[in-house]
């Protein structure tokens, strides 16, 4: 089992860098103290990190809003995911609880402004990579009682099975969501081409030490680009 990204992904976004993290022997629980202020703390750098300005003008989001209308994606209507976690949390003036290990990546993706996501990888099948969409391709989006269709060429993540994220990043699939059964994940850490290599892998060395206090486990990391494609998930 690897994941890969593309070669029509890579030829389009040569500068595109893929933080993935492997986790095995999890305990997800519902909710946990420690992570609750690590939150807040995510939350207030966040806030000072933006400023004043409008959270479009961010460069780590304008990055993003830039690469999805590169793929024909406006990004006033579907917000990456990292943008509309902000928004989200600059509402509500916290992030919400779910679980110790989604918890842990939302507040990581808060702090560093990077979308992150991740799968319970014994809901997977075969390798997973990121990818084009050859369009018309079933994807039942998290929460959702149908399903939607993928367009052309629109960049998905996917494993043999079914789509797994719409959008590169935009919503996540809902059979592969993690939850306090998972005990096996992957997780992604999406770099543009503004976001610094260093920091993906500060924020992968961060999200592996906040899972391990939280939920327990062992786990692997290696960062997916043009010089290596391919990161084994094992």
């Amino acid at each position: 089992m690897d994941f890969k990204v593309d070669e029509r992904i890579l030829a389009a976004y040569p500068e595109v860098k893929i933080g993935v993290l492997v986790g095995r022997g999890l305990t997800v629980v519902e909710g946990h103290p420690g992570l609750e202020a690590y939150k807040a703390r995510a939350v207030a750098e966040a806030v000072e990190r933006v400023g004043s300005e409008p959270v479009t003008r961010q460069p780590f989001i304008a990055s993003w809003r830039d690469m999805y209308r590169s793929f024909g994606t406006r990004p006033g209507d579907y917000r990456p995911s990292s943008e509309a976690l902000l928004r989200r949390v600059l509402k509500r003036g916290g992030i919400l609880t779910i679980n110790s290990a989604v918890d842990a990546y939302n507040a990581l993706s808060v702090r560093h402004l990077i979308p992150m996501g991740g799968f319970d990888l014994d809901r997977t099948r075969g390798d997973i990579s990121l990818r084009l969409s050859e369009g018309g391709e079933a994807f039942r989006p998290l929460g959702s009682s149908g399903p939607e269709e993928t367009y052309e060429r629109e960049p998905v993540y996917a494993d043999e099975a079914r789509i797994l994220t719409r959008r590169w990043n935009f919503r996540d699939c809902d059979e592969t969501k993690i939850t306090t059964e998972t005990r096996s994940l992957a997780m992604f850490v999406d770099g543009s081409k503004e976001i610094p290599r260093e920091e993906v892998e500060e924020a992968l060395r961060e999200l592996r030490e906040l899972l391990g206090e939280y939920c327990s486990g062992d786990y692997r990391l290696g960062i997916a680009d043009a010089r290596r494609p391919r990161i084994p998930l094992r």
